[in-house]
């Protein structure tokens, strides 16, 4: 795959299309929180609705919105994202979908752990949450992701952070 999603994810789509849709969804919206741009979040809004239509885009995004702001306000450092349509991962972006990943496979446990990872402990419960509907959202849209750890971390790459963003809500 090259990094960009067909024109329109088929009803089931495969996990490492899926992946993508998550990964370039979260890049762009926490690029947002980073910026304070709401072009980042249009950015996110037309990606989806490409690839999903506008109803089916509309759940989805709002739980990416969801999931995105507990990163963004309960990071333990700044999140490491990578350009946009980049085919490559860092570790936290593999962290978010192995955390979303292991919601759909119902493993709470592994998604607590990958947590603790990503967020401090305060934030554990709303980005449990956030992760968990974002999960449940894209599992009845037919779009689920890979059952096996993170297929994009096989191309992963360093992390490199950066201050956290300065918007927290």
């Amino acid at each position: 795959m090259t990094g960009r999603l067909q024109d329109r994810l088929p009803a089931s789509a495969p996990g490492d299309e899926v992946e993508t849709l998550v990964v370039e969804g979260l890049r762009r919206w926490l690029a947002g929180y980073q910026t304070g741009s709401i072009e980042c979040w249009e950015m996110a809004w037309t990606l989806y609705t490409g690839r999903l239509g506008v109803n089916r885009a509309r759940h989805a995004v709002t739980g990416l919105s969801c999931f995105a702001r507990a990163l963004n306000g309960w990071a333990k450092c700044g999140l490491s994202l990578l350009p946009y349509d980049c085919p490559h991962r860092c570790a936290h972006e593999c962290l978010a979908v192995a955390l979303v990943a292991s919601w759909q496979r119902g493993d709470r446990e592994a998604a607590a752990n990958i947590a603790e990872e990503l967020v401090i402990s305060g934030g554990l419960p709303f980005t449990l949450e956030a992760a968990a509907n974002f999960a449940d959202t894209l599992r009845r849209l037919d779009l689920v992701l890979p059952d096996a750890a993170c297929l994009a971390c096989r191309r992963s790459v360093p992390v490199a952070t950066h201050a956290a963003a300065e918007t927290r809500h």
